[in-house]
């Protein structure tokens, strides 16, 4: 009886786990409709990356235009997030799923404009600003073994603008590492970089590209008075310190069409396992 009533369950868990996930496909984000028309009432829009659950097919087939292209596809019932909050239900056009797990983009909004980062979603953990600052956002801090450098930046704009410029800068930092092998970051002495301008990739979508640190960049530093730095910290004379990178900056700059500046500055912690 017992075997019995354990292959029931295993069977029945089997069956909760075949379920059809698919992944939105649209860079620009999926309409999710009350009803498989594009007339009907919208629920929500699903950004690229979200994992949904199609629950069921329809044979009403769609076309659309997608950059000049044609795409072909059906309405389909599906049931998963939206816009921070679960529906019971609801229309997409499945010309824009796709069964390939995708990456979902960080994604930072504002009131002017909204900021994605590539493959960056998984990987960070939000924290409260440093400071009370309406400039200054969420600060994130990135999960070991993951980094900000060499990534695709979309800014999507609210409004109209004239131009949109993306800077960065970095801090580096002391860390002592005891002779077990911890290591710590301290708030003796920083170095902040200068503000540097990222390059435009695409014009359109406003898709820039976060910089990568030289190895000269991510040591640069002031004197340092070593005597000084162990008796304030009351360090060991076993442990050792190191240079390293320990902020990330991306200031975010949009001027409106009356001339208007929206400044926003995302810090990004980086990890102490850099530090070896």
């Amino acid at each position: 009886m017992h075997l019995r009533i354990l292959a029931v369950v295993c069977f029945a868990v089997s069956i909760a786990q075949a379920q059809d996930i698919q992944y939105v496909s649209a860079e620009n984000g999926l309409v999710i409709r009350e009803q498989p028309n594009q007339g009907a009432t919208k629920i929500g829009i699903l950004d690229y990356g979200t994992a949904v659950e199609v629950i069921e097919q329809t044979n009403l087939h769609m076309d659309v235009k997608d950059s000049n292209k044609k795409v072909s596809g059906k309405w389909v019932k599906i049931k998963g997030p939206a816009v921070g909050e679960y529906f019971e239900g609801g229309y997409v056009f499945n010309g824009f799923l796709t069964d390939e797990k995708i990456e979902q983009p960080l994604k930072i909004t504002g009131d002017a404009f909204t900021i994605y980062i590539d493959k960056l979603h998984a990987n960070v953990k939000v924290q409260l600003p440093v400071v009370e600052n309406e400039t200054v956002m969420p600060v994130f801090k990135i999960n070991t073994n993951a980094s900000l450098e060499n990534r695709y930046l979309k800014i999507k704009h609210h409004q109209n603008y004239r131009t949109i410029e993306v800077l960065q800068r970095h801090r580096n930092s002391i860390v002592v590492k005891s002779k077990e092998g911890d290591v710590s970051l301290t708030d003796y002495q920083h170095y902040t970089s200068s503000w540097k301008p990222l390059q435009l990739e695409f014009a359109k979508g406003n898709i820039f590209k976060t910089a990568t640190l030289s190895k000269k960049d991510s040591k640069r530093f002031g004197a340092i008075d070593e005597a000084k730095l162990y008796s304030t910290l009351n360090l060991e004379k076993t442990s050792s310190y190191t240079i390293v990178p320990s902020q990330i900056e991306l200031k975010v700059i949009m001027t409106d069409i009356d001339g208007y500046k929206t400044e926003k500055i995302i810090i990004f912690e980086l990890p102490l396992s850099k530090a070896s």
